[in-house]
């Protein structure tokens, strides 16, 4: 019995280190947003806490509830600034998005399809699901025409915060759960070719782990990277934002963001 805890714990953790070991990018910009936000076809739009209406146009005119909002070369500057930002930020969550995804389906997949081969249920279970995933973002960020599109109401608080992980990470944990007693008897045959010996048989698949993690890695340091970019362009509009909070009187109480960002982005 403890051999068959081993190896299920060992199986277990070989299924979710090398998805996401490099892949972790929630909160990294610890980027907080208070009042809800959209953008679509050009138009951005920021709803207040307390309820204020913020529209910036393509052109980077400025209405308030409504109302235009005359403004200074210098208040211009930080308007422009702050839309040039957000509308930059969300490709940028798009391409993350995707890669995040292809790097989780990469190492889930392997993983699966070396302890219970490339053709069993559970192989194709995590086939659709990333299927799923992908058709959820290009639904969340692109518009029928196929111009961008973003609503913050898809977010659970934080800009970065990637929602399909929960949702990965719950799905494997359900497929591992009712599926044991695959993992079990594949565990059983990659033991025999190992002649019984477990140790011999955690090497292996502990160097198979590790096969994996190389293969990624280089997309995940890519990935990392990016959400690195990302994090960059969300504190300038934070910079931005603060400007316009304190020099443009409409837009006292606007303050959609809140992150830790660089201070050397200040200009």
């Amino acid at each position: 019995m403890k051999t068959i805890a081993t190896a299920l714990m060992m199986t277990s953790a070989l299924c979710a280190q090398p998805a996401f070991a490099h892949i972790e990018i929630d909160n990294q910009c610890n980027m907080e947003l208070h009042g809800s936000v959209t953008y679509s076809h050009g138009d951005l739009t920021i709803t207040t806490e307390s309820g204020e209406k913020v529209l910036i146009t393509p052109a980077h005119q400025l209405y308030v509830d409504g109302q235009n909002v005359n403004l200074n070369n210098d208040e211009q500057r930080w308007v422009t600034d702050y839309y040039t930002s957000i509308e930059s930020a969300i490709p940028m969550t798009v391409d993350i998005a995707r890669d995040g995804i292809k790097i989780a389906s990469y190492a889930v997949t392997e993983v699966f399809s070396e302890l219970l081969g490339a053709d069993h249920e559970l192989t194709d279970d995590f086939d659709e699901l990333f299927t799923d995933l992908s058709a959820q973002i290009e639904e969340r960020f692109y518009a029928p025409d196929g111009t961008y599109q973003f609503n913050s109401a898809d977010l659970e608080g934080n800009w970065a915060d990637a929602a399909w992980s929960e949702q990965l990470d719950d799905k494997i944990d359900d497929l591992v759960e009712r599926s044991m007693g695959h993992f079990l008897m594949a565990i059983g045959r990659q033991m025999l070719f190992a002649d019984g010996d477990m140790e011999d048989f955690a090497t292996r698949m502990e160097n198979f782990g590790e096969t994996i993690e190389q293969r990624v890695e280089g997309e995940a340091d890519a990935l990392e990277s990016k959400a690195d970019e990302l994090c960059t362009v969300l504190a300038k509009a934070d910079y931005a934002e603060t400007h316009m909070q304190q020099n443009i009187a409409a837009l006292k109480g606007l303050d959609l963001l809140e992150t830790d960002g660089d201070s050397a982005l200040k200009q």
